[in-house]
């Protein structure tokens, strides 16, 4: 068997394109939830299917994931890694990448690989900040550090290790939150709840709304479906993902040569150890 982060099992379905498949064969929860849009629906619907029973899932609905180097940061664009070992400790820890100086990164490509090799023997003075800026300088003519970047380790089990009763209560909770919320709300801002719930990704984009008439101008209707995806569509997403985790595959388990199929290569660091 081999595990995964929660993170990476999360790229299995963000890599396919549901836009293509129809409504997938299933429901998101027990009740009905109106403001997730089809993609959403099905990615949460695929992620049920991949807990449930991988083989099934990459034979009807899988696309390999693509690793884009976007040369922005050290550690980008390897395949993402399946662990041979739940202790292991490349799956236990955080995330730890750092963004390569624009100085260098402006070069071109060609410099960003050496930088990247040159980072990889030296990153260990940046315990000594003096040292490392002044060994980047001679080396590149740089004196600007690359910035850390830094997340909790995503984790194979929820770090509250809720039982599903909890789950299903929060998730109920939350349902029953958003419903309050809808009819307490004045009729201009039930229009937006209608008319946009299920596009809240029209949030975070920068092109114009194309079927506003509302009153509200744009910026103000994108700004209120991001408060309203904060607040109730990630956190509704979340207790969903860790309720289908601990009812279908709690351990986060899969087998290793399917995983490799899936685009996913083998931990090097606990690979190496159980072949000692």
């Amino acid at each position: 068997m081999a595990y995964l982060t929660k993170s990476n099992s999360l790229k299995i379905i963000t890599s396919n394109d549901f836009r293509s498949t129809g409504d997938l064969d299933g429901d998101v929860y027990k009740k009905p939830i109106y403001f997730f849009s089809t993609v959403e629906k099905n990615r949460l619907i695929g992620l049920q299917k991949l807990f449930e029973d991988p083989d099934k899932f990459i034979g009807e609905y899988y696309i390999p994931i693509k690793t884009e180097d976007r040369f922005q940061y050290v550690f980008e664009g390897n395949k993402p890694a399946f662990h041979n070992s739940s202790q292991c400790e490349r799956l236990n820890s955080n995330y730890l990448n750092f963004r390569i100086p624009d100085e260098i990164r402006d070069r071109g490509k060609d410099e960003v690989i050496k930088f990247r090799a040159w980072f990889k023997t030296n990153h260990h003075l940046m315990e000594k900040p003096d040292v490392f800026v002044e060994r980047l300088r001679l080396a590149f003519d740089v004196q600007v550090s690359p910035t850390s970047i830094e997340r909790d380790n995503s984790g194979v089990q929820v770090k509250e290790n809720l039982d599903l009763p909890t789950l299903e209560q929060r998730i109920n909770d939350l349902i029953s939150e958003a419903g309050q919320y809808y009819k307490n709300a004045p009729p201009t801002k039930q229009e937006i709840i209608k008319r946009f719930q299920k596009y809240t990704f029209l949030a975070y984009s920068k092109s114009p709304l194309t079927n506003n008439n509302t009153k509200y101008t744009d910026d103000v209707i994108k700004a209120f479906l991001k408060q309203y995806d904060i607040h109730f569509k990630r956190p509704l997403k979340d207790l969903l993902i860790e309720y289908y985790r601990v009812k279908l595959n709690p351990e986060l388990k899969f087998d290793g040569t399917l995983l490799e199929q899936l685009g996913f290569s083998a931990c090097q660091h606990c690979h190496s150890e159980e072949n000692l």
